[in-house]
């Protein structure tokens, strides 16, 4: 394939005249300059099209055709080579220096070499990136930093180490010695896990944002003790059922957009047990795939098997037993309605000893029969942080259906997006919690 032209001639897309011009897809007619090749690659990768390239699906925007990533110009060719660096040598992969990434800075994801911020390449990819941080992040949360406790639910009356059917929740480790008070944090749905209140925010923003680290600096601050719930993980793998058409390693056109947390449904629970290294090829058709990661068999956990249920068992077997007399609890998204339901359900134990409540863009509802003494609380001692641009804290006037108001006081987290939104307003939170604190939190992780 003629590769460039020594003659003086135009590029198709820029029209600007150049000595040497690359003719990087099948069709001969279409020759573009250095630079604008350097666009088209920049465009794919802020738009999380990259992936495409290397599977021979990323379509040149002047004639249509396949880009062929070989016969683009030398000087793209280490940047494309770097991110390629960020696919695992396994299928199977445990941290997140596998796929090059780390938290240099513990804060914000970085790639090893190049020190840029995370690259799309495929929901797979992405998924499995994501389980490792999982993983990283409950680390920091057990070592010496934190020292939190790692809970196995349900409880069980032997010691084990097989918690394959059981969810992990966490608690600081004065949990059961602090009298002052106790933090109640409960995540959203999807495929957050303890610490998390968004993996997105965690890979493309800071773990400030996306982790519940803010919170728990702040509650030390004033000597809360601290619970992690885990809502969103009611179920156990209980075997592989691998097809040999979900073992194929066919690439399609990787179409996925930008998908939120909470849209996410694959975990590292379901991914190919194999763990052997493989061929480069086989490993980068493998993560650029557009298939879905093999199904499992998955069991419900017992008296855990729903959202709302795993609210109820924490409250009765865990927090119920702490021996503080103040209880505070930050409720985002689908966790808000889990909060619902255990006042619903333990009013009269709970509302004696809960001093406040911050929902951040939550998901939650007063019924037609709801107690009064739960209405009656929720309008004094509740606040809810909701997806804005307004400034944190600014109220929010919203349109309610069948004239029903909203059941508290409601104001802008200082977000518009709902994936930020608990990161961005723990200040007006702990404000909330505690008016007469004029104390600003400026440790950061």
């Amino acid at each position: 394939m003629n590769t460039s032209s020594e003659i003086t001639d135009q590029c198709e897309i820029c029209l600007e005249e150049s000595r040497k011009l690359y003719q990087c897809c099948q069709s001969k007619k279409c020759s573009l300059c250095e630079s604008c090749w350097s666009k088209i690659i920049l465009s794919a990768i802020e738009k999380g099209q990259i992936g495409s390239l290397f599977s021979g699906t990323l379509m040149c925007p002047s004639c249509r055709q396949p880009i062929e990533r070989n016969e683009l110009p030398q000087d793209i060719q280490p940047q494309l080579d770097n991110i390629l660096l960020t696919i695992p040598k396994t299928k199977n992969p445990k941290f997140i220096e596998e796929f090059n990434y780390a938290y240099k800075d513990s804060q914000h994801l970085r790639h090893c070499i190049t020190n840029e911020k995370f690259i799309f390449l495929s929901q797979r990819h992405y998924n499995l990136l994501g389980s490792c941080i999982d993983t990283y992040i409950q680390s920091l949360m057990k070592n010496n930093e934190w020292n939190y406790r790692e809970l196995w639910l349900p409880i069980k009356e032997d010691n084990t180490d097989d918690h394959h059917d059981q969810v992990n929740i966490f608690t600081s480790n004065d949990f059961e010695t602090n009298e002052n008070g106790c933090l109640i944090l409960i995540q959203g749905s999807g495929v957050v896990r303890p610490g998390q209140w968004a993996r997105s925010c965690c890979i493309n923003e800071s773990l400030d944002i996306g982790t519940m680290f803010p919170y728990m600096a702040k509650a030390k601050e004033h000597n809360l003790s601290v619970i992690i719930l885990n809502p969103n993980q009611t179920s156990y793998v209980v075997e592989m059922n691998v097809t040999n058409e979900q073992k194929s390693h066919e690439v399609k056109d990787n179409k996925e957009g930008d998908i939120t947390d909470e849209q996410i449904s694959t975990t590292n629970e379901n991914i190919d047990n194999q763990t052997e290294n493989h061929p480069d090829g086989m490993l980068i058709d493998y993560y650029l795939s557009s298939r879905p990661l093999p199904s499992s068999t998955k069991e419900k956990i017992p008296n855990l098997s729903t959202s709302r249920e795993h609210v109820l068992y924490v409250y009765d077997n865990i927090i119920s037993k702490s021996p503080a007399k103040k209880f505070y609890i930050v409720a985002h998204s689908a966790g808000g309605d889990g909060l619902m339901y255990l006042l619903r359900k333990r009013q009269d134990k709970i509302l004696s000893t809960l001093s406040k409540i911050a929902f951040t863009d939550s998901v939650h509802s007063i019924l037609p029969f709801e107690p009064n003494e739960i209405k009656n609380f929720l309008k004094t001692n509740a606040i809810h942080f909701v997806a804005s641009d307004k400034p944190m804290g600014e109220s929010i006037d919203r349109a309610y259906d069948f004239s029903q108001g909203s059941i508290c006081e409601e104001v802008s987290a200082g977000h518009p997006k709902h994936e930020y939104t608990s990161g961005h307003c723990v200040e007006g939170v702990f404000k909330f919690f505690f008016p007469s604190d004029n104390n600003i939190c400026t440790t950061k992780f």
